[in-house]
């Protein structure tokens, strides 16, 4: 029973790597998006959402001192990660559906953590 399920989840991500496509941008310049993306990026979000308090910790840090950072900077990541846990939530539950508008948009910016502001990893 547990392999089935280690191995339904490791084909549920290969697909979700894989199998979806982006949809581009729409006829006014905007993104648009589709119930896939929305998923993938619900699911991205979730896992992702402790990321924030490193990101935030290492953010601040630079911006002021390693003392600000890390308790400042705690603090905004760990309120930043529920934010991001809560929206991939939505995400997740809501991407059949026209929820909060047509267009399926990201409900915070940055859509993902990577996109933040700060340092850039290459």
């Amino acid at each position: 029973m547990m392999k089935r399920r280690c191995l339904g989840v490791i084909v549920f991500f290969c697909l979700w790597l894989v199998g979806f496509q982006t949809s581009g941008f729409g006829e006014s310049g905007t993104r648009s998006y589709d119930w896939k993306e929305k998923l993938k990026r619900g699911a991205t979000n979730i896992v992702t959402s402790p990321v924030e308090v490193a990101r935030e910790i290492q953010i601040t840090s630079e911006e002021k001192n390693l003392l600000h950072g890390w308790t400042v900077g705690l603090v905004k990541g760990l309120g930043q990660g529920v934010v991001r846990l809560g929206s991939g939530v939505i995400d997740v539950l809501t991407c059949p559906f026209n929820f909060p508008d047509a267009q399926k948009g990201p409900l915070i910016e940055p859509e993902f953590v990577w996109q933040k502001a700060g340092v850039k990893y290459s």
